[in-house]
């Protein structure tokens, strides 16, 4: 009987060995799931630059669908857009109806963008004004990829090109789709055509992959498509209009657009005097009045126009901070002398959510 008991208690310790050994590996098995579904590991981002829209295009992007993939389909798109709307291309939408007096037929695309200019137009009292491209070419920044002009108009020349700008001067006949400009006028979509650009990349980008992550920026213009790694947000400083390598904030966004217009971006200086590329359509000469203004929208055409209207009506910057968000735009005006003035709904971006 003794030696019985002692193989008994022999394969006892065995059984319960292996128990315990099986015991340990559903624990690990465990473990392990439950790591997986909470403590996920976050998307890799791929990040694509390329030229178009007149500047430097930065697109960081992830998707199940193929991070690189979307991206150079996500710049496709921009580049598509800028070049059916560049007036320095002579195969453009836009040349197309700048090189005739008489009326033009447009496609659906072309009749939303002008129709929309033309709206942006009167309801930000002509501060936005898509038809000053001969005023644009007369100061010499028709053609970004070239140096930067140096020669001040004279008045009588500014007056005498004021005569064939602005869209009063612009018909647009909603019913036939057609667009004629009058006295020589010349459109030029530029303060409009990069948000257009960005919102259109955004669409494109979530029909393919609704779930994807990221950014698209462009010239300062920024497209958010969604929060980072999913719930984070999206950190963006905004330059300092007199330092390039400086932030006067920083915002925080999972969504929407933010767009800045400044006088630092292309301009030349005589006699102590700046002048850049943002023109008062009542003047004809650069706006004054401000360094910068940015402008965060639930979409980057909205953002991109109001940056180039505040701007451009900087000197009443308490209009603008206190009525553009009425217009969908929350306001960060930075004047003449480096004030910030700021929409109250601006300041909730500036701290994190």
């Amino acid at each position: 009987m003794q030696k019985v008991w002692k193989k008994d208690s022999k394969n006892l310790l065995k059984i319960n060995s292996l128990v315990f050994a099986v015991f340990l590996i559903g624990i690990s098995i465990v473990v392990a799931l439950l790591v997986m579904i909470f403590v996920r590991t976050p998307p890799s981002y791929y990040e694509y630059t390329g030229f178009t829209l007149g500047t430097y295009c930065r697109i960081v992007v992830s998707s199940k669908k193929g991070s690189k993939n979307l991206a150079e389909i996500i710049f496709n798109e921009l580049d598509r857009v800028y070049k059916k709307f560049d007036p320095n291309n002579p195969s453009s939408v836009v040349s197309k109806i700048n090189s005739s007096d008489d009326w033009i037929d447009l496609d659906e695309e072309s009749f939303v963008l002008i129709d929309a200019a033309m709206k942006f137009s009167q309801i930000t009292e002509g501060a936005f004004d898509p038809a000053l491209g001969n005023l644009i070419k007369l100061w010499g920044f028709d053609r970004i990829a070239e140096k930067v002009p140096t020669k001040v108009p004279s008045q009588s020349e500014i007056d005498e090109i004021l005569k064939h700008c602005g869209v009063v001067r612009v018909e647009l006949d909603s019913r036939t789709r057609r667009i004629k400009l009058n006295d020589g006028v010349k459109l030029d979509l530029g303060g409009i055509a990069k948000g257009y650009a960005l919102d259109r990349a955004y669409q494109i980008a979530k029909e393919i992959d609704p779930k994807c992550t990221g950014f698209i920026e462009a010239g300062g213009d920024i497209r958010i498509l969604g929060p980072k790694f999913g719930s984070r947000p999206w950190v963006i400083g905004v330059r300092d209009p007199r330092k390039s390598d400086s932030a006067i904030g920083y915002l925080y966004l999972t969504e929407g657009a933010v767009a800045t217009s400044g006088d630092y971006e292309r301009y030349f200086i005589v006699d102590g005097v700046r002048y850049h590329h943002i023109f008062d359509p009542k003047t004809g000469y650069p706006s004054r009045g401000a360094q910068s203004v940015t402008v965060i929208a639930r979409d980057a055409t909205t953002a991109d126009v109001l940056s180039t209207a505040g701007f451009v009506k900087a000197q009443e910057w308490e209009y603008v901070v206190l009525e553009y968000p009425r217009l969908g735009g929350s306001v960060l005006l930075v004047d003449g002398d480096g004030t910030i003035h700021r929409s109250p709904s601006f300041s909730v971006y500036e701290r994190p959510r």
